[in-house]
């Protein structure tokens, strides 16, 4: 095994298996210093390896080579949508972009064969139409052909197939095969009672399954139309998102916006629900710390409709969904997570608005442990300690509130979050927004998508009001719902002031 640096990137080493290992496979250690040298013994044999991370063969096949997983800023804007934008007005078909690749299991396809019905509901209208009418039609020649051989077995028999010494010609065959699974006109091709005779059996046997089959058939397709016609899948395409999201920057914060609006409003949908993911294909191929999953899509919280009361939505009007930027949001650079003097996630997805609110305490102060949800209001309690404390004359200032090193600068100072750090940051980043309501008429649940990508985002600005009333009415502008109403020259100069 063979311990090398990348030239191409200095925090990447290749690392590749020789000396009678089975194959020769290269795994990519992310995050790792290649000038640190930490031995490792493996098949007593001592090599270099990176910290925090045992290079086990039997882990080797789950890595990938790093030409697959390399992503390098200059084709960061290449990378493909998850939610393609394939309908007019930018919507989408409601499909994810995402394809299968080395399946685990060879052979037939083990979903195929567990969950065959809903495969069956997911194909395309023709191709369903024309597979089912080749099944009926297979089954009819089947029986057909079961009914010419048995007439041909013993020619002496007469069951009403045929004539004596004169089988049951095919078209006939089939003809009686047709007539038994429709049960149209039903009557043996001979005209006569041999159907019920002791000594033909066997054919009551065969038109017996036959009969059977048919009536099993026809309650599938029963079942199976009833199914096609009445899934929801395709209500999504009612649901209109905005073509472009709005990023503004509001009472100090930032704010992500979009717009949706069920064009079906006279029937509202039941239970109209949104979430907002944020897809990170640079933090999921390069993550700086070997103890973190891999996870391409992150949750991001939602200001309004507030999530913490399920993000409802009325869709029969159009509503603007919003997005606070803050300290744990995806679309905000990871140096202004850090140093943003809020509590750690800890893996959870939190707001940095319930701070604000002090509907949760994040912010503690180390001399006496009590919690705040700002750190104004942590520096409020030390200030006003600090006073009480210096009418105090026997108490010492180390580790009181008096103490100035108690508090350092990079614990009371956030850094400033700026539109240049938001666009950079949007490079690698599609902002999924999935709507999940119930329709009302067949209580089918269905989700509507939509996504953003840089391309896709407005700085400053908001949405054009698209509702009006007249002579008793209130109509909804169409032709408004995508428009944005451009900020005014102040805003304007502060936008442009804060990128350059």
């Amino acid at each position: 095994m063979n311990i090398s640096s990348s030239t191409k990137d200095p925090d990447e080493i290749e690392v590749r298996y020789q000396d009678g290992d089975k194959g020769d496979s290269t795994l990519p250690i992310i995050g790792t210093n290649s000038g640190a040298r930490i031995e490792a013994k493996f098949n007593n044999k001592t090599f270099d390896r990176p910290s925090k991370l045992e290079l086990l063969p039997r882990y080797r096949s789950h890595y990938r080579s790093s030409q697959d997983v390399a992503l390098h800023d200059n084709n960061l804007s290449s990378i493909p949508r998850l939610i393609k934008r394939n309908l007019p007005h930018h919507q989408s078909k409601q499909q994810l972009s995402v394809l299968r690749k080395n399946p685990f299991f060879s052979g037939p396809n083990w979903a195929v064969a567990n969950d065959w019905f809903h495969i069956m509901l997911r194909w395309s209208t023709s191709f369903s139409l024309l597979f089912l009418l080749t099944a009926w039609t297979v089954n009819i020649l089947f029986f057909a052909l079961i009914y010419k051989w048995f007439d041909e077995s013993d020619p002496k028999v007469e069951c009403g197939l045929g004539e004596v010494d004169s089988p049951i010609s095919f078209n006939a065959a089939f003809a009686f095969s047709l007539e038994t699974c429709t049960t149209v006109g039903y009557g043996l091709p001979n005209s006569t009672n041999g159907f019920f005779e002791p000594n033909c059996g066997v054919l009551q046997v065969m038109i017996y399954f036959q009969m059977v089959c048919s009536m099993m058939s026809n309650a599938f397709l029963f079942a199976f139309f009833f199914a096609r016609l009445g899934r929801c899948d395709q209500r999504g395409v009612q649901v209109l998102f905005s073509n472009k999201a709005i990023i503004e920057k509001r009472n100090g914060k930032w704010m992500i916006h979009f717009r949706v609006y069920d064009m079906d409003s006279s029937q509202p949908l039941v239970e109209a629900s949104t979430r907002m993911y944020c897809a990170s294909w640079k933090d999921y191929t390069k993550q700086k710390d070997d103890e973190i999953q891999p996870q391409l899509l992150q949750t991001m919280r939602i200001l309004h409709p507030n999530d913490e009361f399920g993000a409802a939505l009325f869709t029969s009007i159009p509503t603007t969904v919003t997005h606070h930027i803050d300290a744990y949001s995806p679309v905000a650079p990871a140096h202004i997570r850090k140093g943003a003097n809020v509590v750690h996630g800890h893996g959870l997805c939190l707001r940095e608005v319930d701070d604000l609110t002090e509907s949760r305490t994040g912010v503690t102060c180390p001399v006496c442990g009590e919690a705040y949800g700002t750190l104004e209001n942590l520096k409020k309690h030390v200030h006003y300690n600090k006073l009480l404390e210096e009418a105090t004359e026997e108490l010492t200032v180390e580790g009181s509130h008096c103490d100035p090193n108690i508090f350092m600068s990079e614990n009371t100072e956030s850094p400033e979050l700026t539109m240049r750090h938001i666009k950079d940051n949007l490079v690698d980043k599609e902002i999924i927004c999935v709507v999940e309501a119930i329709e009302p008429t067949i209580s089918g649940t269905f989700q509507a998508l939509q996504s953003y990508r840089a391309d896709d985002i407005e700085f400053g600005g908001k949405f054009a009001p698209c509702m009006s009333q007249n002579d008793g009415k209130v109509y909804v502008d169409m032709d408004k719902f995508h428009q944005i109403v451009l900020p005014s020259e102040e805003s304007q100069r502060f936008y442009i002031d804060k990128e350059s």
